[in-house]
């Protein structure tokens, strides 16, 4: 690690009276969302950084932008997986020389983005750094910048859902090793490896909405129950109902089907193809039961329809939208399924008057745990058992 700078106090500079600085990086919408709620509920000053690491980035920004209540005072995109993806795709290159046009996006990119940040932390100053995904260069570069320069360890991890607690679907030990090599080569010994994320040196403080159920990884950090309040508030509300407008969200359709039922990122369907059939079975017979239900997939799917799961007379509702934002549009009541999805974990959380049910159709490893999970928070299956 660099020698800390010495005109900067531990302070970072910072007069007394003067409001916290908070800085929330955000690659995904659900946490962008939460960085929102976090930001409002802590005050002071605050600056959200998305990195575009997910389709219509643009688009979620200018939501954010345009809200009232909002408590960033800027906004900064910067340029993430969804932007290499678009910059690598016109060439049209093959093999090798594909591969090293794509090492040389990233690498440009991602000069830009730490020389980005930099300049943030040199301006801003945040004495806080609020992220869902610590794993990443770009989070990790601006927890060590900042908790270089305030000599404690500065970073606010929010819960990420399933992978918060119960890691990621595959694990890949060889994988991390290299890859942990490799940074470590090309950044420094800034850049830490972390087998569970929010569990970097630089986290002091985890914001769970379940903290009974986190992992052992974290048991050195300050937990923190996630308060409900932060997301179940009119300034929210007012939030949800711009969303529904800006991505045109069909509500008094919504409000006629019989449920929600909402999806894990098609990786992990792609993996089972009998449980997409048995999927679109549950589809079809609630249809005819005069019960449709709505289809939500993944905020991160790049296709419209990526498990085929849709038709004519099904209402998709946004991808893009985390189910936080749709979630206030239900009535009370209302019943919403789905198969081994964060957004269940997190609709069981907030919206407890809802009818939330795991359809336990995968067999999957992922899908198992995530519903031993779910038993643990008390999320039923379809059948009113475990």
């Amino acid at each position: 690690m660099p020698p800390l700078r010495a005109e900067r106090s531990a302070a970072g500079d910072r007069a007394d009276g003067d409001p916290p600085r908070g800085l929330y990086l955000a690659t995904t919408p659900m946490i962008a969302l939460l960085c929102a709620a976090a930001a409002r509920a802590q005050g002071g000053r605050a600056r959200l950084v998305l990195i575009e690491d997910f389709d219509l980035a643009t688009r979620f920004a200018e939501l954010l932008n345009g809200w009232r209540d909002t408590p960033f005072e800027q906004i900064v995109r910067l340029p993430g997986r969804y932007t290499e993806h678009q910059r690598g795709s016109p060439d049209r290159a093959r093999g090798f020389a594909a591969f090293f046009r794509r090492i040389r996006i990233k690498r440009g990119l991602r000069q830009e983005t730490l020389a980005t940040l930099r300049a943030l932390d040199d301006d801003f100053a945040p004495d806080s750094v609020w992220v869902g995904n610590d794993r990443k260069v770009e989070t990790q570069y601006a927890l060590h910048l900042a908790s270089s320069r305030m000599r404690t360890a500065v970073g606010r991890y929010l819960d990420d859902g399933l992978y918060t607690y119960l890691g990621d679907v595959r694990q890949r030990p060889l994988v991390r090793r290299i890859d942990w090599l490799v940074k470590r080569l090309i950044y420094g010994t800034w850049w830490q490896r972390a087998e569970q994320a929010g569990t970097t040196s630089w986290i002091g403080q985890a914001w769970l909405a379940y903290p009974h159920l986190a992992p052992t990884a974290y048991a050195g950090t300050q937990r923190h129950a996630l308060p409900r309040e932060w997301l179940a508030n009119r300034a929210f509300l007012r939030l949800c109902a711009r969303a529904a407008r800006l991505f045109e969200v069909p509500r008094k359709r919504l409000r006629g089907c019989g449920g929600v039922l909402v999806l894990p990122h098609s990786n992990q369907l792609r993996a089972e193809p009998e449980a997409v059939e048995r999927l679109r079975a549950y589809l079809r017979a609630a249809g005819a039961a005069g019960a449709p239900l709505a289809l939500k997939y993944h905020p991160r799917e790049t296709q419209n329809d990526p498990a085929g799961l849709s038709d004519a007379e099904t209402l998709a509702l946004p991808a893009l939208l985390p189910m936080e934002l749709l979630l206030p549009l239900l009535p009370r009541g209302a019943l919403l399924v789905g198969e081994g999805s964060t957004a269940l974990l997190a609709a069981h959380w907030l919206r407890p008057d809802l009818q939330v049910h795991d359809l336990g159709l995968s067999q999957g490893n992922y899908a198992q745990r995530a519903r031993a999970l779910f038993a643990r928070a008390g999320l039923t299956g379809v059948g009113g058992g475990d």
